[in-house]
């Protein structure tokens, strides 16, 4: 059991983690910055 904020926060941080994992989206994937074309691209 967490005794500390500090604690708490990790026990949570490491919950969430495991969630992510087990729905396999844990992993990092490269950010793109659409401009509106590529967006309009998107729709179609």
């Amino acid at each position: 059991m967490a005794t500390t904020p500090k604690e708490m926060a990790e026990i949570m941080i490491a919950h969430i983690d495991s969630k992510r994992k087990a729905l396999n989206i844990d992993k990092k994937r490269e950010r793109i910055l659409y401009d509106m074309a590529m967006r309009r691209e998107l729709r179609v």
